[in-house]
């Protein structure tokens, strides 16, 4: 499918910019990372702009199948990798940096923290990691690690009976006390898994149609989605003390879950315009630099009268750096990390190869 889904570039940084406001207007002060940007009134609306991250992972199952057209594997981790992980390295590296510099009392990086960090898979090393934003990354890999994982063992043919198990055993889980207390920062299972399953859903049904199973499914997803998010916002409002409306959560869900529905059951959308592009490109290095670093310049240079132009200063700031990331990075460095890694994992197959051939002689 050559289309590009512009609209989902626009989707993709609307949810982006709900989770700066979400920790720019709520969890930096709720959290205490940034006491001085403390919005009373606006975080009434804000502390719902969470959402967002859900809305991440649908998108993520969605385009993950842009990858896989060809079933190889050795093509999908070269190119997850070079996605992942360039803007990620430059995140990391400039994070550390004005943590050292400006973090305070607050924000600190250690030496075993900042190498676990490189790996994108700290939580294996029990290492925090240096941003609280980096958490989702883990749940990234674990997502792509299972999509490998079924192109290696040849069941493609299968994806959408896993989408379906997966949908089915998600949402079920989501029904038990276990939901409730289960390590949802770490594990991407019952709490991640639904949305990328759907994610992936909706791919199908935009590539092959829709018929009653997947009809079926998409009523599941939406049930799923439903239900994650009000118990996350019940739990939100046990960990901070501030009550949340299942009525907006389900608004706010449906608004983006019907939205997606127009892209994968429609042939045309209003909002697929090449104009979007350049929103979409923004939206994976603004999330890498926006939470800690943010914190920190509200802590440097913030005061209760001007925080709210030093949040809306710092808004923008991030935009032209992650515009600045990926013009320099990604455009620069992703290309030439997708070449080094599928050069490194086809040497590597080959030395297998001829190991496995000198062992049988």
């Amino acid at each position: 499918m050559d289309t590009r889904f512009y609209e989902i570039d626009i989707l993709r940084f609307l949810s982006a910019l709900a989770v700066v406001i979400f920790h720019y207007t709520y969890t930096g002060f709720m959290e205490g990372f940034a006491p001085v940007a403390d919005f009373p009134q606006l975080r009434e609306l804000t502390k719902y702009a969470y959402v967002g991250i859900n809305f991440f992972f649908i998108i993520s199952g969605f385009v993950i199948f842009m990858t896989i057209a060809d079933n190889n594997p050795k093509r999908f981790i070269a190119s997850r990798f070079s996605r992942l992980f360039p803007a990620y390295w430059f995140a990391l590296w400039l994070t550390t940096l004005v943590t050292l510099l400006i973090g305070a009392d607050t924000f600190s990086v250690t030496v075993t923290q900042f190498f676990a960090n490189i790996t994108m898979v700290n939580p294996l090393f029990g290492q925090n990691p240096i941003d609280s934003a980096y958490w989702t990354l883990f749940i990234e890999l674990q997502f792509y690690c299972l999509v490998l994982l079924i192109i290696q063992l040849k069941l493609s043919r299968y994806f959408l009976a896993i989408i379906a198990i997966t949908l089915i055993t998600s949402t079920a889980s989501l029904f038990s006390q276990w939901a409730a207390n289960v390590n949802m920062w770490q594990l991407i299972f019952p709490h991640w898994s639904g949305y990328f399953a759907l994610g992936c859903l909706f791919f199908m049904i935009k590539r092959d149609g829709i018929n009653r199973f997947t009809a079926g499914l998409l009523l599941l997803g939406y049930v799923f989605v439903i239900k994650q998010s009000t118990l996350f916002g019940s739990l939100m409002a046990q960990w901070f003390n501030i009550a949340f409306s299942d009525v907006v959560l389900a608004v706010l869900n449906s608004v983006f879950f019907f939205s997606f529905c127009i892209t994968a059951l429609c042939a045309q959308h209003p909002l697929r315009l090449r104009i979007c592009y350049y929103l979409g490109i923004l939206t994976y290095p603004l999330y890498l630099i926006h939470q800690h670093i943010g914190y920190m310049m509200f802590n440097f240079i913030g005061t209760p009268e001007n925080i709210g132009l030093v949040v809306c200063g710092t808004i923008l700031l991030m935009l032209v750096i992650a515009y600045a990331i990926h013009r320099l990075i990604e455009k620069n460095l992703a290309p030439l990390f997708k070449q080094s890694c599928l050069q490194l994992l086809t040497d590597s197959a080959s030395y297998i190869q001829r190991a496995k051939q000198l062992r049988d002689r």
